[in-house]
């Protein structure tokens, strides 16, 4: 079965993201969570391990919504966040990757998204499509499709507390990790 691996992303800081990790309850940086320079922040790219490599052509527009194949079988993240512009046709095009067995979660607020989940091995991923003006469709108007939050184990203080989120259903707190455009990590509460 296919599982998410890998989450990359790009900091002008490691301190920053450091310090969101570590406000958020998180014990230790985690393995599959990789960081490199870069002029802003964003999430780079995100893996798949135990499924297909998609096939794509260089230029192609949906690109950042299609996983990385990686074989590392560290701890996977709790779930990936993925922006669309429509959850229908991002689920048609990954079903030959990861099938077909989506579960519709409503709108989150925080994102301003329709949301749609699947479980990929002991993680989720979760499709967002933009439910009027907000965060997730100035995302995609400035960045395109792709990764736009990563779940994690961890409770904090900070960010903006929900009773209900797209991974779990439950309460957890959506934290974004930089300014503009920036992507948001998803705390929740330990298994």
């Amino acid at each position: 079965m296919p599982e998410i691996s890998h989450v990359r992303l790009q900091v002008p800081e490691q301190a920053t993201l450091n310090r969101v990790l570590r406000e958020g309850g998180a014990q230790s940086f985690p393995q599959w969570l990789y960081a490199e320079p870069g002029p802003d922040v964003r999430i780079l790219w995100w893996g798949l391990r135990g499924g297909l490599e998609p096939v794509l052509a260089p230029d192609d527009e949906r690109a950042g919504l299609f996983p990385r194949a990686v074989d590392d079988w560290t701890e996977a993240p709790r779930a990936v966040v993925l922006a669309t512009a429509s959850n229908e046709r991002a689920a048609t095009d990954l079903e030959p990757l990861i099938g077909a067995d989506w579960h519709e979660e409503g709108v989150d607020d925080v994102l301003t998204a329709t949301c749609r989940r699947t479980t990929l091995g002991r993680g989720e991923l979760v499709l967002a499509e933009p439910a009027g003006k907000g965060y997730l469709a100035d995302y995609l108007a400035a960045l395109g499709e792709g990764p736009v939050a990563v779940a994690i184990d961890g409770t904090t203080t900070t960010g903006r507390a929900v009773i209900r989120n797209p991974v779990t259903g439950g309460p957890a707190s959506w934290v974004r990790i930089g300014p503009g455009n920036a992507p948001y990590f998803l705390f929740l509460p330990a298994r």
